[in-house]
């Protein structure tokens, strides 16, 4: 009886230390539970998605993103790499209700096995257990605690969620390797295609890197990353996923990752620009993480086009400033192979990416003889080593391969000088091409929208366009001999000189635009009015306050690229407002569109039958008279036939435009126009201290990178003629006297336009040599101290 009793005892203290222990463990279950994050808000899955820039032919210009991520829907994903996914990680995924049980008891046993090893635990995680670490744990700290609030978490999960939706989160969210996340990037990133498109192979291989990505990196680690594909397709024919005839195919697929080369950007200017749009237009986190869709205006063929004639343009203007000399030296007396090697450790300076390091190994009878970084034997031209006068053996050098076939190698250098183009759009502003300087790489300012330079000639047009608006006609006659102007004080007097000093008597008013002659420029300034000239620039919106200063009517002003572009497709479409851009539209990650650029109307309703189509109805404003902005494009015609563009005479197509120069040559311009595009062309020093050279001017520096960025393009332009407006009447004249033509065999017929009310006899307002010192009574004195004048412009 005792013995029984003490049994008795011993059973119930048993008992109540297994009750306490159980009670314990529950309280511990509960208060561990109640810290652990809202399940539910999973339901509410938002994740982090690239947003991605998109371009008028449909390819990717760039993505801004924390993760690499695009999100997919689960019914969007195969079957076939969601079995991959499911045998790879958690075979029992659709059975279970967030545990599997027997996996744990394997990986107990297994981890017992271990002890002593050094071997790192088995976890046994379900995909829902990964689903509870990777959204609301976000530890992978390896602890039996941070096991029990997975398997807790997961239960909850289960009971709130249905599979599909939990292999939504799993796929869309998972890490795998290479910058992806989820298996839409992986795809694109590791084989360049979409989900639909993989191989059953190329499942298997995404799948096996659920678990330590970079242990089966497709480079790094080849062998392993096979041995794992492999075995992912083991298991799915193990599991009944795939039968043994498929899994033989997939098992001889050639493992093949498509090789992620450094692509070869050129928008690299332009790319940034619409991300510093973008964050200014929404945020920084919506731009990295809320996968806005955006169509930018770029046109990859024209940019291709911008960015190859600037960056040839720059280096030709270069060679005249000499050769810098060599990135390094090394010693030749060497094999191949070891010369290769110390070429490939001697630095390339930024902006060299188009360009092979290459050693001069001998020179001899006026050739050298190179060996470059991609193992090829040549030549460099003879005419580059008479460049080069001062190039050695040893000397590291940059080269390319010319073109001509003759297998020879030009010597290259990253130029001093910069410059920018930018390609616009006339009637909508939209920027079809930007290349803000010689290599994005090299700098990242953007002289399109952030250089401010003096335009120089570029804004007489403006000039004129106060003058045709105040009673000038084109054939109007001006004073263009020499003239004084008192700048007040002791600062003296001003003489604006023409280009190489010219001196002229009279001359039409399209002559002197065409000839760009600043004295005739500074008489029809005074004519006008400063102010006139003021209001019509801020209305183009070359400027936002114009000083009434007599030398800004030469160009001493200064503004950007893009503004002055901008200002000149106003002039081709009429003198319509128009503001530049570059996003035609913006969607967010669900498609639904929250910005649109273009916000005119329909007249009309859409529809078919007997209705009439829709037609957009143009808001733009016209801010100035059309008839006296085609008279100007008409006169900018006349630059490019018989001025300082003639050298583009020979171009198919209806173009207008004007070159400026600022002072001592620091800053060359070439600002033209068709009906359809204007493109600005700058080139200058960052230092603005320093001289192109003194014959460095807009017609042979800047208006060569326009003439070959046309011919280029011309195969993707559809010519047509400026639009005579109503108003306008087209005569024949004397293009010299502006007369009638006459008997005379050397006088120029041209097709002059007047407005309706304009007589068509030229009307002389010759003035005797004057002092305008009149006009700058009226100017702050002070200001205009602060501004050089300018001598000779073109």
């Amino acid at each position: 009886m005792r013995v029984l009793r003490w049994i008795g005892c011993a059973i119930c203290l048993a008992m109540a230390i297994a009750g306490i222990g159980v009670a314990t463990l529950f309280l511990a279950l509960y208060l561990l539970s109640s810290e652990l994050p809202d399940h539910n808000s999973l339901r509410k899955y938002s994740p982090d998605v690239a947003s991605r820039v998109f371009l008028q032919d449909g390819s990717k210009l760039c993505e801004y993103a924390n993760e690499k991520r695009y999100f997919i829907p689960v019914d969007c994903i195969p079957q076939k790499l969601i079995n991959a996914f499911v045998s790879a990680e958690d075979k029992h995924f659709f059975e279970h209700s967030g545990l599997d049980f027997l996996g744990i008891l394997r990986s107990i046993i297994k981890n017992l096995e271990n002890i002593g090893t050094g071997k790192r635990p088995q976890g046994a995680s379900t995909i829902t257990q990964q689903v509870a670490r990777l959204f609301l744990i976000k530890n992978n700290e390896i602890s039996y605690l941070r096991k029990i609030k997975e398997a807790i978490l997961s239960f909850r999960i289960e009971s709130v969620l249905s599979k599909p939706q939990i292999l939504e989160l799993y796929l869309n969210q998972i890490y795998l390797g290479m910058g992806s996340y989820g298996v839409a990037a992986a795809a694109k990133i590791y084989f360049d295609k979409t989900v639909d498109e993989l191989t059953l192979s190329e499942c298997s291989y995404l799948a096996s890197l659920a678990k330590g990505a970079n242990n089966y990196h497709p480079w790094r680690h080849r062998k392993a990353a096979i041995a794992r594909r492999n075995w992912a397709i083991q298991r799915q024919r193990e599991d009944g996923f795939i039968t043994p005839e498929e899994a033989d195919q997939a098992l001889e697929e050639e493992f093949k990752i498509v090789q992620q080369a450094p692509s070869e950007e050129t928008a690299e200017y332009f790319s940034e620009e619409v991300r510093k749009y973008l964050i200014e237009k929404f945020s920084f986190e919506s731009l990295n993480k809320e996968g806005l869709i955006v169509r930018g205006t770029l046109d990859a063929r024209l940019q291709e086009c911008a960015y190859e004639v600037l960056r040839s343009g720059l280096e030709k203007v270069d060679r005249d400033f000499g050769w810098h000399g060599a990135i390094g030296s090394i010693n030749v007396d060497k094999s191949s192979q070891e010369i290769i090697e110390e070429l490939r450790k001697i630095a390339p300076p930024s902006g060299a990416e188009k360009f092979l390091r290459a050693a001069v190994i001998s020179i001899k009878n006026k050739n050298a003889t190179i060996l470059t970084e991609s193992e090829e034997l040549g030549k460099i031209s003879e005419a580059d080593l008479r460049w080069a006068q001062k190039i050695k053996t040893g000397d590291v050098v940059l080269v390319a391969r010319l073109k001509d076939g003759s297998g020879d190698f030009s010597l290259k250098q990253i130029p001093l000088p910069q410059g920018a183009i930018i390609v616009m759009e006339t009637n909508t502003g939209r920027i079809l091409a930007m290349q803000g300087g010689y290599s994005f790489k090299q700098s990242e300012f953007n002289r399109v929208t952030q250089a401010m330079r003096q335009i120089g000639s570029t804004f007489k047009p403006f000039v004129y366009l106060a003058g045709l608006e105040n009673g000038f006609a084109s054939n109007t006659i001006i004073d263009a001999s020499p003239v004084e102007v008192d700048l007040g004080g002791k600062l003296g007097v001003w003489k604006p000189r023409n280009y190489h000093g010219r001196v002229l008597d009279k001359i039409t008013f399209r002559r002197a635009i065409e000839r760009s002659v600043n004295t005739a420029t500074i008489r029809i300034a005074q004519e006008v009015g400063l102010d006139k000239i003021a209001r019509i620039a801020e209305k183009f919106g070359i400027f936002d306050d114009m000083p009434e200063l007599i030398s800004y009517a030469l160009g001493a002003g200064e503004t950007t690229l893009l503004r002055l572009t901008t200002a000149y497709a106003i002039l081709a479409n009429g003198g319509k407002r128009i503001s530049p851009t570059m996003v035609d539209y913006i969607q967010d990650k669900r498609g639904n569109t929250i910005f649109r650029a273009d916000e005119r109307p329909f007249d009309g309703s859409v529809g078919f039958g007997d209705e009439l189509p829709p037609r957009l109805n143009d808001n733009r404003q016209q801010i100035l008279s059309e008839q006296s902005v085609y008279q100007l494009t008409s006169l900018l015609e006349g630059v490019m036939r018989r001025g300082s563009g003639a050298s583009a005479s020979f171009l198919s197509f209806p173009v207008a435009g004007k070159t400026g120069t600022s002072n001592e040559s620091r800053d060359v311009w070439f600002i033209g126009y068709t009906p359809d595009m204007a493109v600005g062309v700058f080139v200058g020093f960052d230092d603005h201290s320093k001289s192109l050279g003194k014959e460095a001017n807009g017609a042979n520096t800047a208006l060569p990178i326009f003439i070959n960025f046309m011919v280029k393009a011309q195969k993707y332009l559809s010519p047509k003629p400026f639009k005579v407006p109503r108003g306008i009447k087209l005569r024949k004249i004397d293009a010299d006297t502006g007369g009638a033509p006459s008997s005379s065999k050397n006088n120029r017929i041209i097709m002059e336009a007047f407005k309706e009310d304009e007589d068509l006899e030229p009307r002389d307002i010759i003035r005797e040599k004057r002092s305008i010192s009149n006009l700058l009574e009226e100017e702050n004195s002070e200001p205009q101290s602060r501004i050089k004048p300018i001598q000779g412009i073109y």
